[in-house]
């Protein structure tokens, strides 16, 4: 992983998208913050707000360019976190945004 993406701890964008405060999210991403950030979990904030199945949120961070195809230190991209929590609606945003069915994790 590239320095730069490096953060390790939650970033404000993290915690917003972990409980569900789209409102937030919005204003973070509208003032330019970083969406591509790793926490120390090596997870994004988009793939926090899969896995907490936040589709608002998702949203919001798919339309202001998140990288659906960033992995976690497991090899989980945001598609495998839809999967797991069997989150159709959010697969199918992550797919319309490019989102890699190919890319296999650990």
């Amino acid at each position: 992983f590239p320095k730069k993406f490096f953060h390790f701890r939650r970033t404000a964008l993290h915690l917003a998208c972990a409980n569900g405060h789209p409102d937030v999210v919005a204003v973070l991403v509208e003032r330019k913050c970083q969406l591509d950030l790793f926490d120390k979990g090596y997870r994004t904030a988009l793939m926090k707000a899969v896995q907490c199945q936040n589709e608002r949120c998702v949203t919001i961070l798919l339309e202001h360019g998140a990288d659906p195809n960033l992995t976690d230190i497991a090899g989980n991209t945001a598609l495998h976190y839809a999967a797991v929590g069997s989150n159709t609606s959010i697969a199918e945003k992550l797919l319309l945004h490019h989102a890699n069915l190919e890319v296999r994790n650990k």
